[in-house]
């Protein structure tokens, strides 16, 4: 059994933001580790055949009125963007930088992001605007965050990580894997708390007891 729970997320993906909030309080509760694993769930759905989530209009009503109510319920700020959908290839590179630079810092930028495009409505596809977000998590000035989020290594590990969600078996997001055992979207966090507390050292303990 792994310590590691794998978070596989796309920053454009309000599900994916919900989630972000819980998981690692989630995990740490159960003495696990969260791997995030930012995706562009565009690359995924493409290389898995599948249609992109939003094509059609009855989705796209039901996501308007499901993530007003999922924030209601996780008690979160929320804003549906202006710029939605958008690729999310930006913030991604971004947290990918910061994982080979300043990894300590890469699940703070990714947490704030979310918040800079779920809350105050940030132009996600802009790079001026990622690049802001950038500076103010990791103190960088601008020439080094544009540098940040055009560089060719964080290019490529986006493009690996994406290829690892495909071998995986990803087909949305927020999608999260333990022990090898998948789950898909925000409103599966009490069976991910259920499955953790199963598995505990505790609950093992008490099952080999019996």
């Amino acid at each position: 059994m792994s310590d590691s729970i794998d978070f596989f997320f796309d920053f454009g993906s309000p599900y994916s933001y919900f989630v972000s909030t819980r998981i690692d309080a989630l995990a740490q509760r159960h003495g696990r580790k969260v791997v995030w694993r930012p995706v562009l769930l565009w690359a995924v759905l493409k290389a898995q055949g599948l249609p992109p989530p939003f094509e059609h209009p009855l989705k796209e009503s039901y996501l308007r009125r499901d993530t007003e109510r999922c924030a209601r319920f996780y008690d979160l700020p929320f804003k549906l963007p202006s710029h939605f959908p958008a690729s999310s290839h930006l913030p991604a590179r971004a947290f990918f930088w910061l994982q080979r630079n300043t990894p300590a810092l890469a699940v703070p930028f990714a947490k704030r992001f979310f918040e800079a495009y779920f809350v105050d409505d940030i132009d996600i596809s802009d790079a001026a605007a990622v690049a802001d977000v950038l500076m103010n998590v990791a103190g960088l000035n601008e020439e080094a965050a544009r540098s940040a989020i055009s560089d060719i290594a964080a290019k490529t590990a986006l493009q690996s990580s994406v290829a690892l969600a495909v071998e995986r078996g990803v087909w949305g997001v927020p999608f999260i894997v333990i022990d090898g055992e998948p789950f898909f979207g925000a409103d599966r966090l009490p069976l991910i708390e259920h499955k953790l507390a199963a598995g505990s050292p505790a609950a093992v303990a008490r099952g080999v007891s019996e």
